[in-house]
C-alpha cells in the first residue's frame, strides 16, 4: 500500500493545507467551495474547502479566505485552466500571504482533466469534506 493510501486509511489524506513558507499547488477546480469552521489554537477559525484535483489526484484544498477569494475571481477559468497557490510566511504565521497564478500549461491542462474523467467520483468529494469538518473541530 502507497503512503497516499495508507494517510488515506489513517484519515485526512485526502486534505491538502499550505502551512511553510514556499508551499506550492498546481491544480484545477473540480467542485463547489465549502466552509469549513473550527478552532485554530483557541480562536474560531473559517477556511474554505476547495475541491481540486492535482496531479497527485483528488484533495480538499483547505485555504483561507483571503485566498479563496482570490481563486473565486478567476471562476470563468475554471473548466480549462490549472492555478497555482504560493504560501509566503512560516509555519504558524497567521499572516501568512498566497500568490495565485493561472498557469498557461496546456499539458498539465489536459492532464488534469482526463484525471477528473477517469478518477474523480462524487463520493470523493463528500467524503474530504467530512474529513475536513473533523479535522477542523479538533
Amino acid at each position: 500500500m502507497s503512503w497516499k493510501d495508507k494517510m488515506k486509511e489513517f484519515g485526512g489524506g485526502d486534505l491538502a493545507f499550505l502551512s511553510a513558507d514556499g508551499e506550492v499547488i498546481r491544480f484545477i477546480i473540480v467542485g463547489e467551495p465549502v466552509l469549513l469552521e473550527g478552532t485554530y489554537k483557541g480562536t474560531p477559525s473559517r477556511k474554505v474547502g476547495c475541491p481540486v484535483m492535482t496531479e497527485d489526484g483528488f484533495l480538499l484544498f483547505v485555504a483561507g479566505m483571503r485566498l479563496a477569494r482570490k481563486i473565486s475571481k478567476h471562476e470563468k477559468h475554471f473548466g480549462s485552466r490549472v492555478f497555482m497557490a504560493v504560501r509566503h510566511g512560516e509555519v504558524g504565521d497567521a499572516n501568512a500571504s498566497y500568490d495565485l497564478k493561472v498557469l498557461d500549461d496546456a499539458d498539465l491542462a489536459i492532464k488534469l482533466f482526463k484525471m477528473v474523467k477517469d478518477e474523480l467520483k462524487p463520493a470523493m468529494i463528500n467524503e474530504a469534506i467530512e474529513a475536513a469538518k473533523e479535522v477542523m473541530t479538533k
